[in-house]
C-alpha cells in the first residue's frame, strides 16, 4: 500500500488502510493478474487481531469510509490536450502512451483499484475512439465484479451526447464542471443510492496515491469539499490553481492561474503548515497548488451544479474560487511524487526522469502495479546493439550496431542496424513487423514501420506507426523552439524545442533536420 507521511500542519486523524476487499477479481492486466489483497482470506472474526481503542470523532466529523459504495469517481478525460499537440492530433489526452506500456489513463484508474475504489465513470469527448478502446479492452475485468462489501464494480464511460435541451455546440462538454452536470442523473439510480462523496480528477498527471487516505481525511475534517494538494514553485503556480489555507488547512482563498503579482501575497511556509517534506522543499516550492483533484459530498455537489451554479462551466474558475467562506473547503497534503503533464515539454521531461531513473514515480512496484491493456506479445530483442538507462516495451528490436541512450521505447518498435537514438520518446507500432514484411515493402519501395537503418535521433518524439527511411538525421540541429513558421518537412513538427515525427508519417530517406 502506499504510504503517506504524517500531516505536521494538518492533524486530522485518517484510517490509513483500504477498504476491505471480500472477493477475488480476475484481472487480466500488465504485471498483475490479481489486485493485491483479493485473493486473501480474512482470518475469522473469533481471531481478528485485537483492534485499538477507537478515538472520538470530532462533533463534525464523518465516519471513515467502509464501503466501495460510499464513494463514486469521475475522471475526467474530455478535454483537446491542446498543449500536447501534436501527440493529441489523432487521440485523447488520456489515451497518450507513456513509459513504453501503459497511458495517461492507467494511472487514476490503478490508484482507484488499489484504493478499493470500484464505481468509476470516465467522461470522455474529444479523439476518444482510442480511450474508449482501451477501457473496455484493459479494464473489463472490473465491470460487475465484486471487489468491495456487495457492491459491483464498473468502469463506465461517459461521452458527451446531444439530449433533450442540448443540440448542436451545446452538447460538448464546456469544462469540467459542465461536463460533471450532464450526468448527476446517475446520482438519482438505485445503485448510487448510498454514495456520500464523489471523488472528481484529471487524466493528464503521473503520481501515485492511496485514495482512501483522502476520502478519510475529508470525512474526519467534516469538509464539504476537500482539496487534493501539492507544494508549488512560481514557474507551476502560474499554472494551477493556487491556495492561502490557515494552519488548519483550511482553505482561506483559492485563485486559479494567478499573475506573479498576486502570487507573491500567496507564498507560504509549506513546511511548518505540513504540505512540504522538508524545510529546503518549502524554500523552493512556498505555494499550496491545486491537483485538481476534488472530493465532494454528494449532496452539496448536486446542489452547486444544479441550484447555486447551475450554469457554471470549471470547478476551479467558477465555483471553488467564489465558496471559500460558504461551505467548509480543506486542503488535503499529498505527499509524494506529482507530475502534470498536460503539456508537451513536461510530459517530455517526465519521460526523460523515467528512462534516466531519476523519476520517483514508482513503476516496479509489487503491491500496487500500473494496470494497463494486455497484449500477447513476444519479448523484444537486442542483438549485437547497445541499450542503455532506457525503457523499453514489448516485442521491440534493435539490430546490430545501433546504440540507444535515456530513451522510451514503445511496444513493437523497430530499429534497424547502426542507428543512434537519444533522449527520445518512440511510441512503436500498433503491429509487429516482421523481417519478411519489411523486406517485400523495401523491395517495392516503400518505407517499413520504425527507424531505417544509419538514422539519428536525438531530443525527439515518434508517434506510433510513423515510418523513418535510412539515413535520416532528426536532431533539431538550429535549436529551433517553435516550428510553426518553418519549412519543415511533411510529417514533422518542432514544439518547445522538442522534435515531433507525426503518427503515421512517412519520413523519406536522408531527411535532415
Amino acid at each position: 500500500m502506499m504510504q503517506q507521511k504524517t500531516l505536521a500542519g494538518c492533524r486530522a486523524r485518517v484510517s490509513t488502510g483500504s477498504f476491505t476487499r471480500t472477493s477475488t477479481v480476475k484481472a487480466h492486466a500488465t504485471l498483475l493478474s490479481r489486485p493485491p489483497g483479493s485473493n486473501r482470506q480474512q482470518p475469522p472474526a473469533s481471531k481478528q487481531t485485537p483492534q485499538q481503542p477507537q478515538q472520538q470523532l470530532k462533533p463534525y466529523a464523518r465516519p471513515p469510509v467502509k464501503s466501495s459504495e460510499e464513494i463514486v469517481a469521475m475522471i475526467l478525460g474530455g478535454g483537446p490536450g491542446t498543449d500536447l499537440w501534436p501527440l493529441t492530433n489523432s487521440r485523447a489526452e488520456p489515451a497518450v502512451p507513456f513509459a513504453g506500456l501503459f497511458r495517461l489513463i492507467d494511472v487514476p484508474l490503478s490508484n482507484c483499484i488499489h484504493s478499493g475504489i470500484s464505481n468509476i465513470y470516465v467522461l470522455t469527448q474529444y479523439n476518444a475512439t482510442s480511450l474508449n478502446r482501451h477501457l473496455s479492452r484493459a479494464y473489463q475485468f472490473l465491470n460487475n465484479v465484486t471487489l468491495i462489501g456487495h457492491g459491483s464494480g464498473f468502469v463506465e464511460t461517459l461521452a458527451a451526447s446531444q439530449r433533450p435541451g442540448l443540440e448542436s455546440k451545446e452538447a460538448w462538454y464546456q469544462g469540467t464542471a459542465d461536463a460533471v452536470r450532464r450526468y448527476l442523473y446517475l446520482f438519482d439510480e438505485a445503485k448510487h443510492e448510498g454514495c456520500e462523496d464523489v471523488l472528481i480528477m484529471a487524466a493528464d498527471q503521473l503520481y501515485r496515491m492511496d485514495y482512501t487516505q483522502l476520502l478519510n481525511y475529508h470525512r474526519a475534517k467534516g469538509a464539504d469539499v476537500t482539496i487534493a494538494t501539492t507544494p508549488a514553485d512560481e514557474e507551476h503556480a502560474t499554472h494551477l490553481g493556487v491556495l492561502t489555507v490557515d494552519r488548519g488547512c483550511n482553505v482561506l482563498e483559492f485563485h486559479e492561474k494567478p499573475p506573479r503579482t498576486q502570487l507573491a501575497t500567496m507564498s507560504i511556509d509549506t513546511h511548518e503548515y505540513g504540505f512540504a517534506d522538508t524545510a529546503e522543499e518549502a524554500v523552493s516550492k512556498p505555494f499550496v497548488a491545486s491537483m485538481g483533484m476534488y472530493v465532494i459530498k454528494r449532496k452539496v455537489l448536486q446542489e452547486l451544479l444544479s441550484t447555486r451554479f447551475p450554469k457554471a462551466v470549471d470547478f476551479s474558475r467558477d465555483i471553488l474560487a467564489l465558496m471559500h467562506g460558504q461551505l467548509k473547503i480543506v486542503a488535503y497534503p499529498h505527499h509524494g511524487y506529482w507530475e502534470d503533464v498536460g503539456s508537451l515539454k513536461d510530459y517530455y521531461a517526465a519521460q526523460m526522469a523515467l528512462a534516466a531513473d531519476t523519476s520517483r514515480l514508482q513503476l516496479f512496484d509489487r503491491e500496487a502495479p500500473l494496470f494497463s491493456e494486455a497484449r500477447v506479445l513476444p519479448p523484444s530483442k537486442v542483438y549485437g546493439a547497445s541499450v542503455a538507462d532506457s525503457l523499453v516495451g514489448d516485442a521491440c528490436r534493435v539490430e546490430r550496431g545501433s546504440v540507444v541512450k535515456n530513451s522510451v521505447i514503445g511496444s513493437c518498435a523497430y530499429i534497424e542496424k547502426d542507428c543512434f537514438v537519444k533522449d527520445s520518446i518512440i511510441f512503436g507500432a500498433d503491429t509487429i513487423d516482421t523481417t519478411e514484411s519489411r523486406a517485400e515493402e523495401v523491395a517495392r519501395g516503400a518505407i517499413p514501420l520504425g527507424l531505417g537503418h544509419n538514422t539519428r535521433l536525438e531530443r525527439a518524439i515518434v508517434d506510433s506507426n510513423a515510418r523513418i527511411g535510412p539515413n535520416c538525421v532528426l536532431v533539431n540541429k538550429e535549436g529551433i523552439r517553435d516550428g510553426r513558421n518553418r519549412n519543415l518537412p511533411k510529417g514533422i513538427v518542432i514544439k518547445d524545442g522538442i522534435l515531433v515525427v507525426m503518427r503515421g508519417a512517412v519520413i523519406p530517406a536522408g531527411t535532415k533536420v
